[in-house]
């Protein structure tokens, strides 16, 4: 295919007709829908509740979702311009177009990963109660988003330089490395997530329970790395776009993992807020469990047999329930809540020392023969 565009011929081996844009269509609509369910089964599950009530982090996650629509939405128009095709295959129109959404896509991807970041950082205060360690990890969060905002919407003098210093040779302004802007963007948005993940961890781990229990509960709460994978993704395609002579084609990458960070993002802030609903299911499956259990020991002719005695011995020594044990029996109101059984009172019970007073009366008789 020869050139159509504003940028002169292919080089060799270039095939102009090449485009990245049903990729890019698949992976973000998909990451919407997933989104869009999470966050409403998250709030199904609050509703569903009656230990738990909405939240500032459920406002947030909510707030975030419409955000992160925007830069799903930036992505399927971006695909009308081009993005995801060669250079060469552009015309300039096109390409202003495409920097213009990437420019309001940094907005808007600053504005949902800090909606997403606050949401996270208030479970914790409401599960933890934290004091210092949220004014922290809020800082930090709110220090990124003020500092990327401030960076970008006054990194060009003129804002239009921003796209104009790649189509128009005349254009005259000033205008920050917004290659490397956009790669220290990415590391740093990594970094405040693996902060964010360690957060609750010291106070996890100094609570008086057994250390398989304490690694099952950091396990639920580290379910959020997997939006670390996605940062770092993210971070890869960003550094070869700095690297890139063909940044239309480069950029759709960044596009599009921009956009999958962070519904990938509210995913993992909804998950542990699906508790409640698990505990649920266990429970129906637990019962079909016990029936079927009953139908086997007594059989058809209604005896239990010794063997069915034996394991229901086995089972009292276990515990009344099992694995599920494990999982419920913390003790404390971070535990507890987890479980969507929250109470302020929780913490004062947790703490109580039940103390047993034994008096012992002997009597005796002297016989004085």
């Amino acid at each position: 295919m020869k050139a159509t565009g504003d940028f002169g011929p292919a080089p060799p081996g270039i095939d102009l007709a090449e485009n990245q844009q049903t990729q890019m269509l698949g992976a973000v609509i998909t990451l919407m829908t997933i989104g869009t369910l999470a966050v409403l089964l998250r709030v199904y599950t609050r509703a569903k509740t009656n230990q738990t009530n909405f939240g500032l982090d459920d406002f947030l996650i909510v707030a975030s979702l419409w955000f992160a629509y925007g830069t799903g939405i930036c992505v399927i128009i971006s695909i009308k311009y081009k993005n995801g095709w060669h250079q060469q295959a552009l015309t300039k129109s096109d390409f202003i177009a495409l920097w213009k959404l990437l420019f309001a896509h940094v907005f808007l991807y600053s504005t949902t990963v800090t909606l997403t970041k606050s949401s996270i950082v208030m479970f914790y205060r409401r599960i933890f109660n934290l004091r210092w360690s949220l004014y922290y990890a809020m800082a930090v969060v709110l220090g990124y988003f003020i500092a990327v905002i401030v960076t970008i919407s006054v990194g060009c003098r003129p804002t239009s330089f921003f796209w104009e210093q790649y189509t128009d040779p005349t254009a005259e302004g000033t205008c920050i490395d917004v290659r490397q802007f956009f790669l220290i963007n990415g590391i740093f948005s990594v970094v405040i997530d693996v902060i964010i993940l360690c957060v609750p961890a010291p106070i996890i781990w100094n609570l008086q329970m057994p250390k398989s229990q304490r690694v099952a509960v950091t396990s639920i709460l580290l379910l959020g790395g997997f939006v670390c994978i996605a940062g770092v993704v993210r971070v890869v395609f960003l550094h070869k776009h700095t690297q890139s002579e063909d940044p239309s084609w480069t950029i759709a990458p960044v596009f599009v993992w921009s956009c999958v960070e962070p519904f990938v993002g509210i995913v993992c802030a909804c998950l542990p807020t699906f508790s409640p609903l698990f505990r649920r299911w266990w429970a129906i499956l637990g019962i079909k469990k016990s029936a079927s259990r009953k139908q086997e020991d007594y059989g058809s002719g209604g005896t239990r047999n010794r063997r069915s005695r034996n394991r229901e011995s086995e089972d009292e020594e276990e515990g009344p329930d099992g694995d599920e044990v494990q999982l419920t029996s913390f003790p404390g109101w971070p535990l507890n809540f987890l479980r969507g059984k929250a109470s302020r009172d929780d913490v004062r019970f947790s703490n109580a020392k039940i103390r047993v007073k034994e008096e012992v009366t002997i009597s005796f008789s002297v016989d004085q023969r």
